[in-house]
């Protein structure tokens, strides 16, 4: 019997059984079969699950529209047409699959739905897919994935190796969950980097692996330069600019022309600085300052992209694809070609420059007293590194001229006053260093470090924060739409969770006035860095992702009303895009037509790049911080238990900035439960327990995908942390309020008594 006559047949006997459904040994009864046709009955089914004719709920199949309705639709783009509206269309996350736990995610904008792992077709990271809601479960917000409607990426960066005399491929991003099977090898050889195209996705519910070909050979596993383009590769980032861009970027004037600087307010007689990374190219914020006898005038200059790059113009569509600028260790992919990011509009010293500046007065205490927005032309008159900046501060010796480190020092006190400000306001800071990476003359990492944000870091984000909270307030009163930064309240449920974890471990979640001033008390509680190395990223993991959108919704992490991204147009669209919304709407300068739904889309592409940013970035620290410990294998190190999953612990090592991976079968003999509450193993035979701050002493074992670890033999290989010093509850006037969070009454919560009790207190 042929497959459509085995479709046909499970077809027609489902509609007699509609919509109680049939289990597979069922159907294969009904049909007849037998050992011999039962794997026809099974693959035929799989296809109708991933075309949509059938759903599985509880081990039974039915047809997933009533056999009337079914026979009378229309033709097959139809059909989909009319499925699709009736689904849910989301982005399938394999990050759980990916550490073998039994389910996945589909994250939508309302909200991220739990999927067992039977239920999830042949789905892979990042898929777009459609999907079925489901009544809500324990686990939250519940689907079923009905239909792929679009792979990520059909080209995979990987490995090759070999299993039971069959070519394997195993892709370099560990969230692809599975193998393929390769059906031509070409020349490719293990140990070498390689795409695979992707020529059939496989059917889990018939144990069909997925299937490609090798396309291209990278290079050698391991090769910094390789691995790079590997990441590249995988998230189809484009390394050259087309050449219509190219060519209209050539065209334009190297330095402002007499008509566009008549237009502007002329700043360049105005004393003016830029304080950037030593390594940076692109300058595209710039700073004044004076003492004035009631306070201080800030002037915050950020370079006027927009003038260069009309909506209507082939650089600025290019820009509107990439979303963002992608920095890599030792490469940067530009949103904007160089000649504009670099040249025309980087603030050099010694060189006028257009910008849109942000003036704005304070009083002695850092109260904002007036601001406006104008067009300006500038002239640099030095270029700062962050580490100049800091030997000042510091009491160092220092090159910088008298002018210059009065304008500075004036900033500090400035600064300063802003800090203290936002903390009164509930701004609630993470203290959560990047990784920096150090190399050889052959680009290989040879040192990995920590950077750690300094005073001179903090004073540039206060005042790029007093321009960006501007120019969102000015332009959510002026224009019809704009794009702002927001950051949602966080989940109760999640708040609840956390507060669970950190309860077991000393850590009191105590309610204050609303749940900024909560947070900002549980990391201000939190008694050393220690603490702060293991609890930040749980607390963190506890909040929503900041994101791009049209919708007026404050930024909760800064606990700002208004507030978007306007200084940094060089390297961020959402940015270059609101400066031609000041153009229109607060400067007057310009007439171009923006409708709400180029704004919307702008700000759609800009966080699903954004996304993709972050992932690419961290993909690539994974890639040479693995590569780094490969010539660490058998060396011993101490670590800290720092998070957990059902099959391992992770712990964070002392003497570098390294996260490895600690396996349940590395702890010992006995069986170990996993407490998902507490975030902690025990092993009931014994009582032994890992738990989070435990302090272990480990060698590396292997390095693949991950960096994997063993325990030592020393007798003091494991040491639990709380029991040496475990912090007492801490209490209030107010007594201990656990757990249960309403977030919005807790924001709403406070009167102006209980705020001005909380400022004298500070």
């Amino acid at each position: 019997m042929s497959t459509n006559n085995i479709k046909d047949k499970i077809s027609s006997i489902l509609s007699k059984n509609y919509p109680k459904g049939l289990t597979y040994s069922e159907i294969c009864s009904e049909t007849g079969s037998t050992k011999k046709t039962k794997s026809s009955v099974s693959q035929s089914l799989a296809a109708m699950l991933l075309d949509g004719k059938l759903i599985k709920e509880r081990k039974r199949y039915r047809l997933s529209k009533p056999p009337r309705e079914a026979a009378q639709e229309a033709p097959k783009q139809e059909k989909l047409q009319q499925q699709s509206s009736a689904l849910i269309e989301g982005t399938f996350d394999a990050t759980s699959l990916a550490r073998d736990r039994s389910f996945a995610f589909v994250r939508t904008p309302e909200h991220d739905y739990f999927v067992d792992s039977e239920d999830t077709l042949n789905a892979y990271h990042n898929d777009k897919v459609l999907i079925e809601a489901r009544k809500r479960s324990r686990q939250g917000e519940s689907g079923v994935v009905r239909r792929i409607v679009k792979r990520a990426n059909e080209m995979l960066p990987g490995s090759v190796g070999k299993v039971q005399n069959r070519w394997i491929f195993v892709a370099s991003n560990p969230k692809i969950h599975t193998w393929f099977e390769i059906s031509d090898l070409g020349n490719a050889q293990p140990g070498q980097k390689v795409i695979l195209t992707v020529t059939n996705w496989g059917n889990p519910l018939s144990n069909k692996m997925p299937v490609g070909k090798i396309t291209e050979i990278l290079g050698e596993s391991g090769d910094p330069q390789v691995e790079l383009l590997a990441v590249i590769r995988e998230y189809q980032l484009p390394l050259e600019f087309p050449q219509e861009v190219i060519e209209e970027v050539s065209r334009l004037p190297e330095h402002p022309q007499k008509a566009d600087i008549s237009k502007r307010l002329d700043l360049r007689s105005l004393f003016t600085f830029t304080i950037d990374p030593a390594s940076a190219k692109d300058f595209d914020d710039a700073i004044s300052i004076k003492k004035l006898d009631k306070g201080y005038r800030l002037w915050v200059h950020i370079a006027d992209v927009a003038h260069y790059l009309p909506i209507n113009s082939l650089a600025f569509a290019e820009a509107a694809k990439r979303g963002n600028s992608f920095y890599f260790p030792k490469k940067v992919i530009p949103m904007i070609p160089e000649r504009l990011s670099n040249l025309i509009c980087s603030l050099r010293p010694g060189e006028d420059k257009l910008c849109m500046t942000v003036e704005t007065d304070f009083d002695l205490s850092g109260r904002v007293q007036k601001q406006r927005l104008y067009e300006s032309v500038i002239s640099s008159d030095a270029r700062l590194a962050y580490e100049d900046v800091d030997d000042l501060f510091e009491g160092k010796p220092s090159q910088l001229s008298p002018t210059l480190k009065k304008a500075l020092q004036e900033g500090r006190k400035l600064s300063r006053k802003l800090t203290i400000k936002a903390k009164d306001e509930g701004y609630i800071f993470f203290d959560l260093p990047d990784i920096e990476y150090e190399y050889d003359e052959d680009g290989f990492v040879h040192r990995l470090s920590l950077a750690e944000e300094t005073e001179s870091h903090k004073l540039i984000e206060n005042f790029m924060l007093v321009a960006n909270k501007y120019v969102a307030t000015e332009l959510s009163k002026r224009a019809p739409a704009t794009i702002f930064r927001i950051h949602e309240d966080p989940d109760s449920q999640k708040i609840e969770r956390m507060a669970t974890v950190l309860d077991f471990y000393g850590i009191s979640y105590i309610e204050k006035e609303n749940l900024n001033k909560s947070i900002q008390h549980l990391l201000y509680s939190l008694p050393n860095k220690d603490y702060h190395r293991v609890f930040d990223r749980i607390i963190l993991r506890s909040m929503k992702k900041a994101k791009y959108t049209t919708e007026h919704i404050r930024h909760f992490g800064l606990s700002l009303e208004d507030y978007t991204h306007f200084t940094s147009p060089i390297r961020r669209l959402c940015d270059l895009a609101v400066h031609h919304l000041c153009k229109r709407y607060i400067c007057k300068t310009s007439k171009e037509n923006i409708s709400k739904e180029q704004i919307k889309h702008w700000a759609s592409v800009a966080s699903e790049q954004e996304l993709q940013a972050d992932q690419s970035e961290r993909d690539i620290e994974r890639v040479y911080s693995a590569t780094f410990m490969k010539d660490r294998i058998g060396d011993e190190f101490t670590a800290m238990m720092v998070s957990a999953n059902s099959s391992a612990a992770f712990l964070r090592l002392n003497e570098m900035p390294v996260t490895a991976v600690l396996k349940k079968d590395q702890f010992g003999k006995g069986k170990w439960e996993f407490h998902e509450r507490e975030m902690r193993f025990v092993n009931p035979a014994n009582n032994r327990s890992f738990e989070l701050m435990d302090s272990l002493k480990v060698r590396i074992m292997e390095v693949s995908d991950d960096v994997y670890l063993e325990l030592t033999d020393a007798p003091d290989a494991h040491t639990h942390y709380h029991n040496i010093k475990r912090p007492a509850a801490t209490g209030s006037k107010n007594g201990k309020k656990r757990i249960r969070v309403d977030v919005r009454a807790a924001r709403k919560k406070s009167d102006n008594k209980t705020r001005k009790q909380s400022r004298k207190k500070k």
